[in-house]
């Protein structure tokens, strides 16, 4: 029986990066395909896009067939829904929207078990994981999502918090809780002076900090400058931007 270990909490506690991306298109097979490329890590994105719970273990299953690392963005603080989704299998949760140093706590003790936590004990998929009630509270990773000039303030606090293992921008949110526009995020020096915050807040603590790209030049750019957890572009961005560039590149003659 296959045990519960996470490499990608492995390998960003040792200082490490590690790249994965995002999955919006809901469907499982899509996971599947880009586990499959070598992503290290695939979050199911049930915030936004539409996953079903069946859908959404699925997706689990898919990735770590292949090797991957699966995790899921929840749709709520809501203890329940954070326990609902680890006990269908993801290695970890991603919660947007934490500002406080109480929020991390409280999150913090919903994703693990008592002693140190509160999260509620059953007859689960992921128990089928060798070990899983007594490795759970190690492996399992909470990234925290730090979305507005209040949760960039407080970082540090944050981050402190005992089982809050990533903070990972929401640079879109950040951008339009700062008031500006889709399209005056990109290079505004306000913003990009946020997103630094955020990472010297991170590397105070001795913690990882994460940040979403749309490319490989964004990328290498953010890793240069200290950050681990790479979130590049998510499955619909992919389809979309292939797609375009391949009906650009055909020549009908009239």
């Amino acid at each position: 029986m296959r045990q519960l270990n996470n490499p990608v909490k492995a390998k960003l506690r040792a200082g490490q990066v590690s790249v994965g991306s995002w999955l919006n298109l809901a469907s499982p097979l899509a996971a599947e395909a880009m586990a499959a490329e070598g992503f290290e890590w695939l979050t199911v994105d049930a915030e936004h896009a539409p996953w079903g719970i069946g859908e959404l273990t699925n997706a689990f299953r898919a990735i770590e067939a292949r090797g991957a690392v699966p995790l899921a963005r929840s749709w709520s603080h809501n203890p329940e829904v954070l326990a609902r989704i680890l006990d269908a299998g993801a290695f970890g949760v991603v919660v947007p929207h934490v500002s406080t140093r109480i929020t991390a706590e409280t999150l913090a003790r919903a994703v693990r078990y008592p002693p140190i936590g509160e999260r509620s004990m059953g007859s689960v998929r992921a128990a089928t994981l060798g070990d899983y009630f007594a490795r759970a509270d190690d492996e399992l990773m909470l990234v925290v999502m730090i979305e507005d000039q209040e949760g960039v303030a407080n970082i540090e606090q944050i981050m402190a918090v005992e089982g809050v293992d990533v903070a990972l921008i929401g640079t879109a949110d950040l951008g339009l809780a700062m008031g500006l526009g889709r399209d005056q995020i990109e290079g505004n020096s306000e913003h990009e002076a946020m997103v630094r915050q955020v990472l010297v807040g991170c590397r105070n603590v001795g913690k990882p900090a994460g940040i979403p790209v749309g490319d490989v030049n964004a990328a290498n750019r953010w890793i240069a400058e200290g950050f681990q957890f790479i979130d590049l572009s998510n499955d619909l961005a992919f389809l979309r931007s292939m797609a375009r560039q391949q009906l650009g590149q055909i020549r009908i003659s009239s």
